[in-house]
């Protein structure tokens, strides 16, 4: 009987941590599809009629939300790609070489995800100045993707450690390079970890506001950074806001789901050794 009341509060705890996570985008939703008087009513209003003024006035009015989401799809598809393309090259040599001051490197790649985004803001800004990149694709791609890379470093490289050596030595006997070992059998073969990492990336670069604020202003202003314009003097327009951000949600929720499988195989893979 103690247990089934421990295990009961174990259950209610659970319950109680998700139902408070899942709270303010429950809030967020309902709140993009109240109408303005709803959205300002006190106390709050909990049924109501569902409308969808807020995501008229974001896809045809002022703010051409639109365009904003792509200017997101192609900073956090670049920054993605650079990052897993360079990652995985690094993790590869960290993982398979052995050379003098191999950990150390590691470390400080690791160490560089621990610098405060706002540290490094102003550098890349002066920095981006100067190569007239700045309100482009390309400087908030390149500051993601220096943010992205130590990361995805340190999981590929676990990753690469866990396939075993013998399978590349096989192909390096068969006359394979060892250029050609890493792409036909290590890439393949840590596919899950690819996933994973990508998708992270992905959803950092995605959801990233600082660089984005301070490296672009109209052309290649992200989603995020369009959000906060619905906030004025006056009032902030809570409908719109809340839309913009169901929509900022709505793709990484996809793609998780569509890649579930390999995201729970790659989170799992290697937890247990032996």
């Amino acid at each position: 009987m103690f247990k089934v009341f421990i295990k009961g509060l174990y259950y209610l705890g659970i319950a109680i941590a998700l139902a408070l996570a899942a709270f303010p985008i429950y809030w967020a939703i309902a709140t993009s599809f109240k109408s303005k008087v709803d959205a300002l009513a006190t106390p709050p209003v909990w049924i109501f009629r569902p409308i969808l003024d807020s995501y008229r006035y974001i896809t045809y009015a002022r703010i051409a939300f639109p365009r904003y989401l792509l200017n997101s799809l192609i900073i956090s598809s670049g920054a993605t790609i650079i990052a897993i393309t360079v990652g995985s090259i690094a993790a590869y040599a960290l993982a398979r070489y052995k050379f003098r001051g191999k950990e150390n490197i590691a470390f400080w790649m690791l160490s560089t995800r621990m610098m405060p985004a706002p540290a490094v803001v102003l550098p890349l800004y002066i920095l981006m100045r100067g190569l007239r990149l700045i309100d482009t694709h390309l400087a908030p791609i390149l500051a993601d993707s220096i943010i992205a890379i130590p990361f995805a470093v340190w999981v590929m490289r676990g990753f690469f450690e866990e396939i075993p050596v013998d399978m590349e030595e096989a192909a390096l006997v068969d006359g394979c390079s060892r250029w050609g070992a890493f792409l036909r059998i290590i890439l393949p073969l840590s596919l899950p970890g690819l996933v994973v990492t990508s998708l992270f990336c992905m959803v950092f670069s995605w959801n990233e506001f600082l660089f984005a604020l301070v490296l672009t202003s109209t052309k290649a202003k992200p989603a995020t950074v369009a959000a906060t314009e619905f906030r004025g003097w006056m009032e902030t327009a809570w409908g719109p806001a809340c839309a913009s951000a169901t929509i900022i949600m709505i793709p990484i929720l996809v793609i998780t789901l569509i890649l579930q499988k390999h995201l729970v195989r790659g989170l799992t893979l290697g937890a247990v050794k032996g």
